[in-house]
């Protein structure tokens, strides 16, 4: 289908095997396909699919990729846009932007670029309900903290020096401490 702009009378456009671009292949210009798109060679230009796009480790692409999901193991250098998943493995070397759902990138891949992750399910923010989460809520009424007693102050007993008007000179005074 992705050389014919007409389908075939009586096949099904959205089943069969899909495109393969070989190890041996260098295309230049646009790769659609409304089912999934293997490359292991090289294409520069967009490649756009309806369901999966899978970039081989042998893979270099220049240009934009556009899919359902899309699963990388090559060298891509362009914009990529998967409406549900992304996933970069271990050999993965890709330069742009991503857009996506759910974005998996495995240790050892790099990617130098921008990503942004959002789904219909979850609305992103507007500058309304943003300034609005800067507002304080309403104060919450918390329990009155319980009545702790004051400390009692204990006033230490005086000190008192022994007394030395006895007869025994010899002695040596002492003073005796109580805790």
């Amino acid at each position: 289908m992705a050389m014919f702009d007409k389908p075939v009378a009586g096949s099904d456009t959205t089943t069969g095997p899909g495109t393969i671009v070989g190890g041996n292949v260098k295309l230049t210009g646009t790769l659609k396909d409304v089912n999934d798109i293997t490359v292991h060679g090289q294409v520069e230009g967009e490649i756009i699919s309806d369901r999966v796009v899978t970039i081989a480790e042998t893979a270099k692409v220049k240009g934009p990729i556009t899919a359902t999901t899309i699963t990388i193991a090559g060298l891509v250098n362009g914009a990529i846009s998967a409406s549900e998943r992304c996933e970069l493995l271990p050999s993965a070397r890709v330069t742009g932007s991503i857009a996506t759902a759910d974005l998996s990138i495995r240790s050892g891949a790099v990617f130098n670029g921008k990503s942004t992750m959002s789904t219909t399910e979850r609305p992103e923010p507007t500058r309304s309900d943003a300034s609005e989460s800067l507002i304080s809520p309403e104060p919450t009424k918390e329990p009155a903290p319980e009545a702790i007693p004051a400390p009692v102050e204990e006033t230490p007993e005086p000190i008192t020096a022994p007394d030395t008007s006895s007869d025994d000179t010899s002695s040596t005074p002492t003073a005796e401490f109580e805790d």
